[in-house]
């Protein structure tokens, strides 16, 4: 049987997972998720990298890379946030980027279509 504890501490979260199935042996892991009371990127990634291990421990499904679907956890602006001008110029930046990959991934899948 597999146990998993969540408890908080001043400067994050504890998950301890107790694993009893193998051979009748005990087998701990402790980890600690450091999480500010301000946000902040490095307390966001602990917080995801929380999510992500809650859902192995789970044996949730998210999805891979190689399927059509699949969850992320990822930072992203709150949906009042007022963005500083050179914030959106950067996102305009990475958008661009991201729609030049899907022309070129784009253009690869009609020539492979054309050549069968």
């Amino acid at each position: 049987m597999i146990k998993i504890e969540l408890t908080n501490s001043s400067n994050g979260v504890i998950r301890k997972v107790t694993d009893t199935r193998s051979n009748h042996e005990k087998t701990e892991e402790l980890k600690v998720y450091k999480t500010d009371k301000e946000t902040n990127p490095n307390s966001f990634d602990d917080i995801i990298d929380l999510l992500q291990d809650i859902s192995n421990d789970l044996g949730l499904e998210l999805g891979s890379d190689f399927d059509a679907e699949q969850i992320e956890f990822y930072v992203d602006w709150g949906e009042k946030y007022q963005p500083k001008v050179a914030e959106i110029d950067e996102r305009i930046k990475e958008l661009n980027s991201e729609i030049k990959s899907l022309k070129e991934l784009k253009k690869v899948l009609i020539e492979n279509a054309n050549n069968v």
